[in-house]
């Protein structure tokens, strides 16, 4: 069952469990959320959590990592960065002996399960990507520095780095593509952000046929947050 409004240590004022429909940057991890979150019920305070952040466990484990059991911490630390999307942990985190995760990476759903066109998709979430990723056409994310982890699906044919769709999704927020449209919902047809040779892989994105699309939206309603996908139509 739901928590549906809690006293949290990071806001003054009670929380209440709500659903955005707009994108915000969560005031615990400073990442980008969508859906469902913990919102100040004081209408003059612009305060979201992302449900995972509001109701962190102080000890949590990962399949990833047998031997080790995290720590939620407050704060981030300067120069570590998260080893599921690559990105700093500013905010809340969670801290092991081998890796920082922030708390939306580390509950990530392990596999991703839809139905197109009468037929099955099964993605899963890998600690390595073992095809190059769709977007950013590399197995490793940052040039090599961090192998990042990958939703990949059961045929090999599609795979997406969580740090790539992180980035993607805060590079289609800047541009508007997150936008309410006048029947209150999100814009569905989400662009892939811009590959190292700079040029928009927009161009061929009729080419790569509407099973890679559906397969991305799985990813992104994951790395956003279950509750999103209502928005995205899947």
């Amino acid at each position: 069952m739901k928590i549906t409004e809690i006293d949290h240590f990071s806001h003054r004022h009670k929380l209440e469990l709500s659903y955005s429909e707009t994108p915000f940057q969560c005031d615990g991890c400073k990442e980008l959320g969508l859906g469902s979150c913990y919102q100040c019920n004081n209408k003059k305070c612009d305060f979201h959590l992302h449900e995972n952040c509001g109701v962190a466990k102080p000890i949590a484990t990962h399949s990833f990592f047998k031997n080790s059991s995290f720590k939620f911490k407050k704060k981030g630390k300067r120069g570590k960065t998260c080893k599921a999307c690559g990105k700093d942990v500013q905010g809340f985190m969670y801290k092991s002996k081998e890796a920082y995760l922030h708390p939306c990476c580390l509950t990530l759903p392990s596999t991703l399960n839809g139905n197109f066109n009468g037929g099955s998709l099964r993605l899963n979430l890998e600690v390595k990507a073992s095809t190059k990723c769709l977007i950013c056409q590399n197995k490793e994310i940052y040039k090599g520095k961090l192998k990042g982890w990958a939703y990949i699906s059961s045929c090999g044919k599609h795979c997406y780095h969580v740090g790539c769709v992180n980035n993607m999704n805060i590079e289609n927020w800047k541009m508007g593509y997150f936008n309410q449209s006048q029947s209150g919902g999100v814009a569905k047809e989400l662009v892939f952000i811009k590959e190292e040779n700079g040029e928009s892989s927009n161009g061929r994105k009729e080419n790569e046929g509407s099973l890679v699309k559906y397969a991305l939206d799985l990813v992104v309603q994951a790395v956003l947050g279950g509750a999103v996908a209502s928005l995205l139509g899947i």
